[in-house]
């Protein structure tokens, strides 16, 4: 193999995990004389700085950076890490999950296969507590009983409804409808290969997750894609803009790359699972920057890339206490986004219906 490949991993008080995610690296079946491990530590006060540098000293593939202050989120270190890597492809891993095996062969065959800026797969939502695995959502028909015949997923249901509620009437409304413009839907595709997004914008439905994906070095670099300084919502724009300028993408719909854990106790969860204020303003930030970046595309993907986020984004706000002057803060982001993100009938609708719900919160709540 001539090329190499970065993966970056922004560390910060990971304990326990961290070293099952490095491990996932260390032992790709690709070889790990072929990745550049990058492992950015953003101040931590639990270890996880020793056993970086421990991994540093042991293998040469391995990076270890320590950063003198803490930047209070992921974005920094990934950044750092784009800035520090060498490798011809760079790779995103949170290192409390894990890529399976694989992972960076499958990945890496697909993005050469296809001379693609980037390659991506599934991933699989491991509930380590309530012992259930969920698979990705994927707007495209699989075939994963033949693929997986030893193993048992369950639907992705984010909103936690019951499955038919789900199956018949939410997904439907979140995701819209089926936007056949190079492949039909007449039954399971195993892969989808387009030269641009324009080509197929229901690829724009998928969790813009950074870590299941490879990227081609030049697209990152010539396009200088950085992660914005949200606590929430950095992956989602690199991800966006990744997508919007990649010349060539293929999507793995029948291969699950990545495990990703929920750590759902009360003392095991990640920051992004601790809802406050900030979290859902820095959100909407995102938002409305991704909105931003859609400008000069077709509606299709304008809609279909933000949409889909807005009603997580509700189910986030509706099941979280906010103060009334909270609510105002968040209010007038929402109309910030309303304002630039006016597209089709039932983008108007939802728009509608946020600012309301905020407003009627607002509106009730004792002073």
């Amino acid at each position: 193999m001539d090329d190499k490949i970065s993966i970056i991993l922004p560390i910060f008080n990971v304990g326990p995990h961290l070293k099952g995610g490095i491990d996932s690296l260390i032992n790709q079946t690709i070889g790990n004389e072929n990745l550049e491990i990058i492992m950015v530590n953003d101040c931590s006060t639990d270890g996880s700085d020793k056993i970086i540098d421990e991994y540093a000293e042991k293998y040469d593939c391995c990076v270890a950076i320590h950063h003198e202050t803490n930047s209070g989120g992921a974005h920094t270190p990934r950044n750092t890490g784009i800035e520090a890597s060498t490798g011809d492809y760079i790779m995103f891993l949170d290192p409390d999950d894990r890529y399976v095996p694989d992972a960076c062969e499958r990945l890496y065959n697909a993005v050469k296969k296809y001379d693609v800026d980037l390659a991506f797969a599934r991933f699989k939502r491991i509930f380590e507590y309530g012992g259930y695995i969920q698979e990705s959502y994927s707007p495209y028909e699989a075939d994963l009983k033949s693929a997986y015949p030893d193993e048992t997923f369950e639907t992705a249901n984010f909103l936690d409804v019951p499955d038919f509620l789900w199956d018949n009437v939410i997904e439907r409304v979140l995701y819209g409808k089926t936007l056949e413009v190079t492949y039909p839907r007449d039954g399971p595709i195993d892969t989808i290969h387009v030269d641009n997004i324009e080509q197929e914008p229901d690829l724009l439905k998928i969790q813009p997750s950074v870590w299941c994906k490879i990227y081609r070095r030049e697209l990152i670099m010539d396009k200088n894609l950085r992660f914005q300084k949200y606590v929430t919502g950095d992956d989602m724009a690199f991800t966006l803009e990744a997508l919007l300028n990649a010349e060539g993408i293929v999507y793995l719909n029948n291969y699950f790359s990545y495990d990703y854990y929920i750590r759902d106790l009360p003392n095991d969860k990640s920051i992004t699972n601790n809802v406050n204020v900030r979290l859902l303003d820095e959100l909407m930030e995102a938002y409305i920057y991704c909105r931003k970046k859609t400008e000069g595309f077709s509606k299709e993907v304008q809609t279909v890339s933000l949409n889909p986020h807005l009603l997580h984004w509700m189910h986030t706000w509706k099941t979280s206490p906010f103060t009334k002057e909270e609510n105002r803060l968040l209010l007038k982001k929402v109309n910030k986004l309303k304002k630039i993100h006016d597209g089709d009938f039932k983008t108007r609708m939802l728009m509608s219906s946020m600012t309301t719900a905020i407003e009627t919160a607002i509106h009730t709540a004792k002073e």
